[in-house]
């Protein structure tokens, strides 16, 4: 078993070497075939299992594009596994003294995650846990506050009625701007009219304000998950983008916001982010996959049986890439960076038990 702070350490670049030996035998079809059992290759793309002893349940990162030493693996039996260099090829060691989470404020939503802001914001967290929508698509219960803490430490505290509540696992800090440099983005549900996308901020009086929102989805339960916040069409100014009813039929959308209104710029049908009734929420991808210098997405198809490579660039949809899978995606997607100037490369775990790395 292998250390893993002397894998950190001296291991990582055995790590990049094998996969540019591994991506030199690739098939130009479109489509994927298995000749010898192990790797599925489709187009530019190799989908290669990575061994490990029990099936990925969870996979998290430090956010973004990440080291493979960012990254770790928990499995069904609880047990955290880093990526290893391994005889000829990639495989998952347990880790031997994990770092246990840092604990949440008091009163956090359990399962939720802290945002740290850059400018206003120094954090946010979801709070008042509550069963109020009676069901929600997420796993346990949702949030009926958002707690905002400035870079003075002053905290606000914004509670929604008893109708509504945040049914979403973290506040995302995005900046859209010279004029909204931390901008929280939370999916909140209505019991009645279903989810909407909110964007609130903090004024120059430190009080906090709404500054954007969607229309709701319409219907009770009906959902939508964000996939991030980037300039997704080559304009210079940052996007939105969001996939609606992903547990059905799912529709990615690229948003703008105009003033106090975002305005959709183009979407596509047939994509899902989301493993119905869990927490698995990131399971999409935010990278330039095809080296054009814009943002492009990667996220599973409506059966999250394949992944697509999608691109909005100057507000045309192009999909680069489409990689057929050995079974649907299961677990969060994690981008992990292979060196500068390289296509990301994608790990997940899928419903067979398997774990895998496309690159």
């Amino acid at each position: 078993m292998l250390d893993s702070r002397c894998w950190r350490i001296a291991c990582g670049a055995l790590l990049g070497a094998w996969l540019e030996l591994g991506a030199l035998n690739q098939a130009t079809a479109q489509g994927a075939d298995q000749p010898d059992g192990s790797q599925i290759k489709a187009g530019s793309w190799v989908v290669q299992p990575i061994p490990i002893a029990a099936a990925p349940r969870r996979i998290r990162t430090t956010g973004g594009s990440s080291r493979f030493d960012q990254v770790t693996i928990e499995t069904v039996d609880g047990t955290g596994y880093f990526l290893a260099e391994c005889g000829e090829g990639l495989c998952a060691e347990p880790i031997v003294n994990p770092k246990p989470d840092d604990p949440l404020p008091e009163g956090a939503l359990p399962g939720s995650q802290v945002a740290v802001g850059q400018h206003t914001i120094a954090h946010a967290w979801l709070a008042d846990p509550t069963q109020r929508l009676l069901g929600s698509t997420l796993a346990g219960p949702v949030a009926g506050a958002l707690v905002i803490e400035d870079i003075t430490a002053r905290t606000f505290r914004i509670d929604l009625p008893t109708s509504q509540a945040f049914e979403d696992r973290r506040p995302r800090i995005v900046d859209l701007g010279p004029d909204h440099p931390d901008t929280i983005l939370l999916v909140r549900s209505d019991e009645t009219t279903g989810a909407a996308l909110v964007a609130m901020g903090l004024t120059g009086e430190g009080l906090v304000q709404t500054i954007a929102e969607t229309e709701p989805l319409g219907t009770p339960r009906a959902w939508l998950n964000p996939v991030g916040a980037a300039d997704f069409t080559g304009t210079g100014s940052v996007d939105i983008a969001l996939v609606s009813a992903p547990d059905s039929g799912g529709t990615l959308q690229i948003l703008t916001l105009d003033g106090h209104t975002f305005r959709q710029r183009v979407a596509v049908h047939n994509v899902s982010n989301h493993v119905p009734g869990t927490d698995i929420i990131d399971m999409a991808v935010v990278a330039d996959f095809d080296g054009d210098g814009v943002s492009d997405i990667a996220v599973p198809d409506g059966e999250r049986q394949r992944i697509r490579i999608l691109s909005f660039a100057k507000g045309q949809v192009a999909q680069p890439a489409e990689i057929a899978l050995p079974a649907a995606v299961v677990t969060e997607i994690a981008s992990i960076s292979p060196g500068a100037g390289k296509r990301p490369y994608l790990l997940m775990g899928l419903t067979d038990g398997q774990l895998v790395l496309l690159h």
